[in-house]
């Protein structure tokens, strides 16, 4: 893995961000992404809404929802 490391302030922009970043460079062409691990707060949201209902989805069926297109 390269370690790149950046100036203070852009490590601090990135640290505020709320979603995924695009690193671009001064021409503006896409360097990387960078995404934030979820919060507690969002992982607990997260597991709430996947057992609304009282169904979990497997593995398998979560993959072929994904890959039909199917929608609820």
């Amino acid at each position: 893995m390269t370690k790149v490391a950046i100036a203070e302030d852009v490590a601090a922009q990135i640290r505020a961000g709320e979603g995924p970043i695009e690193l671009v460079d001064s021409s503006g062409r896409t360097i990387g992404l960078v995404r934030r691990p979820p919060t507690d707060i969002e992982i607990e949201r997260a597991r709430s809404r996947a057992s609304r209902d009282g169904h979990r989805l497997s593995w398998g069926e979560l993959v072929a929802k994904v890959q039909g297109g199917a929608r609820d």
